[in-house]
């Protein structure tokens, strides 16, 4: 605020009206809630007024709802009195707007005006697929399960082979048969997969394909097995890629799994192909397909 004494903004042009203060906006997504004898988000609640009457509520009860929000027993008689009517509220309050801290959603619906009304949480990331281009340059696409679930609806490959199979299909439809946030989604055209991870998923580093299908051949399950991981999670920050070997039971990530290669973190598609990824299915018997 100094600054702006020193060297003032006005919002008029006769330079009479100065600017004094702003108002902040911060847009928040909210979810709507049944009251009832599973409702915990008292806390979360939009209203304030409705917010502290429901707290009043719950505090009387040790913060149990499953005691404040049910039907009460007053009087000689054991009269039934709704819960609402034990607080000397006039209706009920069937529901509430409570907060999400959600920060990337998506809107899949939009009322007459066009204005967006309905969001959904993507959740994780299904798959993680890598491309590569006509000069040989390889590109990390990000799917997630929502994007897979709208790329099953609208009949196309959750993980996409060949992009350009997918665009041709694409323009010989209407411009409006896919909506925009969906196309904004896809892998580019040119593109060729390389390379796709889901968790869980086993695969095998460290290994030529020679050596790999060698082993396969004669049945070395040992040593394939020193060299089989599973993809135990997919990230956009930090580790992207984490293998778990196969055998480890455990979840620790300190410097001596690392060393022992217990676990391996890969931070880029770079040291990824480093490690000569190479996918295979284990069925029910143990078997290598």
């Amino acid at each position: 605020m100094s600054s702006l004494k020193k060297e003032p903004i006005y919002l008029d042009a006769e330079n009479k009206k100065i600017l004094e203060y702003g108002t902040c906006y911060k847009e928040e997504f909210v979810i709507k809630y049944t009251v009832d004898v599973n409702f915990n988000k008292v806390d979360k609640i939009v209203d304030e007024q409705i917010k502290s009457v429901l707290q009043a509520r719950l505090q009387k009860f040790g913060n149990k709802p499953k005691e404040a929000f049910k039907d009460v027993q007053q009087g000689e008689e054991k009269k039934s009195v709704k819960w609402y009517e034990d607080e000397g509220l006039e209706r009920p309050i069937h529901s509430v707007r409570c907060f999400t801290g959600l920060s990337a959603v998506v809107p899949i619906k939009k009322d007459e005006n066009g204005n967006e009304i309905g969001f959904v949480k993507p959740g994780n990331n299904h798959h993680i697929a890598i491309y590569t281009d006509k000069e040989g340059n390889k590109t990390e696409h990000i799917c997630t399960f929502w994007h897979a679930v709208e790329r099953k609806k609208h009949k196309f490959p959750v993980v996409i082979k060949n992009t350009n199979e997918v665009w041709d299909k694409i323009l010989q439809q209407p411009e409006d048969a896919y909506p925009q946030n969906f196309l904004e989604q896809l892998p580019e055209p040119n593109m060729e997969l390389e390379l796709s991870m889901q968790q869980n998923e086993m695969f095998i580093l460290e290994m030529t394909h020679e050596d790999i299908k060698n082993a396969i051949e004669n049945n070395d399950y040992r040593q394939i097995s020193q060299h089989l991981y599973r993809v135990q999670k997919l990230s956009t920050t930090g580790y992207k890629y984490v293998f778990r070997h196969h055998l480890e039971t455990q979840l620790i990530d300190d410097i001596n799994s690392q060393k022992s290669k217990r676990f391996i973190g890969i931070a880029s598609s770079q040291s990824l192909f480093s490690l000569n990824p190479f996918k295979v299915k284990i069925d029910c018997l143990g078997k290598i397909r």
